[in-house]
C-alpha cells in the first residue's frame, strides 16, 4: 500500500460529486480521450500530479469510486421522485383529509 501512497493521497483529494469528471480527465492522460478546456483546473492538477507509476492503480480506483458513486447518487434521485406524491395522490389525499371528522 504504500508505493500507492500518492495515489491515495490524491483520490482523496477528490470531492464525491467530482469524481466523473476526474476520470473523463484521467482517460484524457491516458489517451482514451481529448483533453479539451474548460475542465477544472483543481482536478487536472491532482489527476497530473500522480505518479506515472502509480497511475494505472489511481486510474481504476478513480473508475470504481466513480460508478459507486454514481449508482447511489441515481438510487437516491429515483427514491426521491418516487416518494413525491403525483398531482392526483395530493388531490385525493387532501379531499381524503378534508372528508374525515376530525
Amino acid at each position: 500500500m504504500a508505493r500507492y501512497l500518492e495515489a491515495v493521497q490524491c483520490l482523496n483529494l477528490i470531492a464525491p460529486k467530482r469524481l466523473p469528471e476526474a476520470l473523463k480527465i484521467a482517460d484524457a492522460r491516458a489517451g482514451l480521450r481529448a483533453l479539451s478546456e474548460g475542465w477544472d483546473s483543481a482536478l487536472l492538477e491532482i489527476v497530473f500530479s500522480v505518479p506515472d507509476e502509480q497511475f494505472q492503480w489511481f486510474r481504476l480506483v478513480l473508475r470504481k469510486k466513480s460508478e459507486k458513486y454514481e449508482r447511489n447518487y441515481h438510487t437516491l434521485q429515483s427514491r426521491r421522485t418516487s416518494n413525491l406524491p403525483r398531482d392526483g395522490q395530493e388531490r385525493r389525499h387532501q379531499q381524503d383529509r378534508r372528508r374525515k371528522p376530525g
